[in-house]
């Protein structure tokens, strides 16, 4: 039973790595996605930008001015996932430190909503931080395509430029350590 779950589950996770990268679903052969229901599929691009935290600079520190830096730009922080935690917990033994961070400007949201509604699939900002095999710290975070922001209306580019720059600024303050 449990193999079978952590199939699924790994085969969903599969999935939902296609589409943030962009990459075709599979299909059967008579052209369906796989889908079951009315659920469709829109393959967009993403770009996802990747800074390794400066030595001398802890996973904690990292944290500490990634949460201050988004404050002062007003990207309101609004969870954490220590998924390291749960895959300890799941497999019974150490991780590395991996953790998924949620950040939201609600009414840079609410323009971006307001003008295309798959909008929201970018929500919230999220910026994961890992400690690799060797033990450095990188900060990575899925960044919305340039071309997807340039097809928005003017209101909701602007939102989107802006939180994307506050995003890439933030993982910049974070790996520098900068309070």
């Amino acid at each position: 039973m449990r193999s079978k779950s952590t199939a699924s589950m790994a085969a969903a996770v599969l999935l939902a790595v296609a589409l943030l990268v962009g990459a075709e679903v599979p299909r059967t052969a008579d052209g369906a996605s796989g889908a079951r229901g009315d659920l469709t599929f829109a393959s967009v691009a993403v770009r996802v930008g990747r800074v390794q935290v400066k030595a001398g600079v802890s996973f904690d520190d990292a944290v500490e001015s990634m949460r201050l830096r988004a404050n002062l730009r007003n990207l309101k922080y609004v969870g954490v996932n220590q998924l390291s935690k749960e895959i300890e917990a799941l497999g019974g033994k150490p991780s590395r430190r991996i953790e998924i961070f949620s950040f939201c400007d609600a009414l840079a949201a609410q323009k971006m909503i307001d003008a295309d509604a798959a909008m929201l699939a970018y929500m919230p900002c999220r910026i994961g931080m890992l400690e690799d095999a060797q033990g450095r710290t990188w900060i990575l975070a899925m960044l919305i395509d340039e071309a997807v922001i340039r097809a928005l209306p003017a209101a909701a580019r602007e939102s989107a430029q802006r939180v994307t720059a506050t995003i890439q600024e933030v993982m910049v303050a974070a790996a520098a350590g900068d309070l």
